[in-house]
């Protein structure tokens, strides 16, 4: 019986899976392709990645700590809700 761990079904690598889906053949590319990351970062949790490897990925490619990436997800969350407003006058 194989006994599977947490960290084994994690994605181990952000960088390879960004390059893989983006469509690049090199890492390097990325942050020429910045518009692309970001819909896939949107569309797919990248908590699936340990923590180290995110800062080091959203430096890499965005030039900001991680903690704006997922600040700016934050705010986006609410975005496809109307606001306050058009939902007491609709």
């Amino acid at each position: 019986m194989q006994i599977l761990r947490l960290e084994d079904n994690m994605k181990t690598d952000i960088f390879e899976d960004m390059k893989e889906r983006v469509g690049c053949e090199n890492i390097s590319d990325l942050p020429y392709r910045k518009r692309m990351v970001w819909e896939i970062i949107k569309q797919h949790s990248p908590l699936d990645y340990p923590k180290e490897q995110l800062e080091k990925f959203s430096h890499y490619v965005f030039g900001v700590d991680y903690a704006v990436i997922m600040g700016i997800l934050d705010m986006m969350k609410g975005s496809d809700r109307p606001c306050r407003k058009c939902e007491s006058t609709c």
